[in-house]
């Protein structure tokens, strides 16, 4: 009986021991199986890395027309005949001046990963001040190293609000100037990225889209 007694205790003991490591061993499983694998944590980090290495430059204006009139090249109200500055102000007037606006923007993938746009929003800033505002379906593969363009075009109706004031001549001065050193038109967009497996990527703050022979920072080149 004492020798039975003194045996109890290892093997209750052990018993314990056996319990708790298979207890320990189904946690460390679960939590396996409930989480992504290293491999998937690693690849979605190296996908949200590239997502901000995107770089985004506007290349040309192809369009701009005020009115029906080509404002590609007004740089001053002066430009437009006495005629055309009527017509302007009539249209205006009546509420029907349509803004059209065609241009290319470059994207330029500089990782090692192929990615895909899906949409695009964007914003047309006027002298600080919000003129516009959309987004675009794009659904662009992005492949690693490569430069796409996307074509961003705008469509809006001017309003005397939109003015402040001036007129139509005066609003369409300078508009395409982008290289000027009072740019008045600014172009801020915000990629939307879905990754290879269909994970939709939260998109980020609006940022500028800077001329393409601006010069790039050293971490971009």
């Amino acid at each position: 009986m004492k020798l039975l007694a003194s045996l109890r205790f290892p093997l209750n003991a052990l018993a314990l021991g056996t319990l708790l490591i298979a207890v320990d061993s189904c946690s460390v499983s679960e939590k396996v199986k409930d989480s992504p694998t290293g491999k998937s944590v690693s690849a979605e980090m190296r996908e949200n890395k590239a997502y901000t290495q995107m770089q985004y430059r506007l290349n040309f204006v192809d369009e701009a027309r005020l009115g029906g009139q080509d404002i590609l090249f007004v740089r001053q109200a002066d430009d437009f005949t006495s005629p055309q500055q009527t017509k302007l102000q009539t249209a205006l007037q009546s509420g029907n001046l349509p803004l059209r606006m065609k241009m290319r923007i470059y994207a330029r993938n500089p990782s090692t990963l192929d990615l895909k746009l899906k949409a695009m929003d964007y914003k047309l800033m006027l002298d600080g001040k919000e003129l516009s505002a959309g987004s675009t379906a794009v659904d662009m593969p992005l492949e690693a190293g490569t430069i796409e363009t996307l074509p961003l075009e705008v469509n809006l109706n001017v309003t005397s609000d939109k003015l402040a004031g001036s007129t139509p001549a005066a609003f369409a001065s300078g508009l395409t100037d982008f290289t000027s050193k009072n740019r008045r038109l600014n172009i801020l967009i915000r990629p939307m990225y879905v990754s290879a497996d269909g994970r939709q990527v939260p998109p980020t703050d609006f940022m500028p889209v800077e001329l393409v022979t601006a010069k790039r920072p050293p971490n971009e080149k």
